[in-house]
């Protein structure tokens, strides 16, 4: 595995909170965190239902720990990647979290050919977005998006639509800004007291509906709905 930094990457740009969700101010405009985009037009139903299961309380103490630990984990996979020993690092953490990040970072070395660059601040002036992505590189001899997710239980396909639809936004804007052709993604997920998963698939297979979610989301902009 080597760490080319292939690319003469952007890491740091200007992000808000604004009414409408985070926006990054690039030096092409102010654009939309595609993250915020897919969540304003995500069919939340059951989420909902999730709540008025567990009560708003329940479910904000939830979401804050694994919001928590999802950031915990990709901070010390990010540095073990930069070449960093995190031994001790791992160390100080809680069983879980720290079993997890060794999950994720054994996971991602299995594909892992070479890394172009990590936490790359990409968008795109054509579609309107903007967002960070993971890792860029070679996985398994062909450039991909590779993105690091965490969860508390196994996932299934169906349930990871928006994964696939965040990874093609992060081709598609590199494609744009460097003049490359990814199309491989990887969703690398650690899970809580399981084994990790990888889900490969193509950016082509979901660029359609990549549109029409951006789409929605501008319609929607403009009609105040958010």
């Amino acid at each position: 595995m080597e760490n080319l930094n292939k690319y003469d990457y952007t890491t740091t740009v200007k992000t808000e909170t604004l009414t409408t969700g985070r926006t990054y101010f690039t030096p092409d405009g102010d654009y939309a965190s595609i993250t915020t985009l897919l969540g304003k037009t995500a069919d939340k139903t059951w989420l909902q239902a999730w709540i008025d299961k567990v009560g708003e309380e329940e479910a904000r103490r939830v979401s804050k720990e694994a919001t928590d630990r999802g950031t915990l984990v990709h901070e010390i996979a990010e540095n073990y990647f930069n070449g960093e020993d995190v031994t001790e690092e791992i160390a100080k953490q809680e069983l879980v979290t720290a079993q997890m990040t060794r999950n994720l970072i054994k996971a991602v070395t299995t594909g892992v050919e070479e890394i172009w660059g990590q936490e790359a601040v990409l968008w795109s002036r054509k579609l309107k977005y903007a967002g960070r992505s993971d890792m860029i590189g070679i996985w398994k001899g062909k450039p991909a998006i590779i993105d690091f997710k965490t969860s508390r239980r196994k996932k299934y396909v169906k349930q990871i639509k928006d994964y696939f639809l965040q990874g093609t936004a992060y081709a598609f804007a590199h494609n744009e800004m460097y003049g490359t052709d990814i199309r491989h993604l990887a969703i690398v997920i650690t899970v809580e007291n399981g084994d990790p998963q990888i889900f490969e698939t193509s950016a082509v297979h979901h660029f359609s509906d990549l549109q029409s979610r951006i789409k929605q989301y501008h319609k929607m902009k403009k009609e105040g709905i958010i």
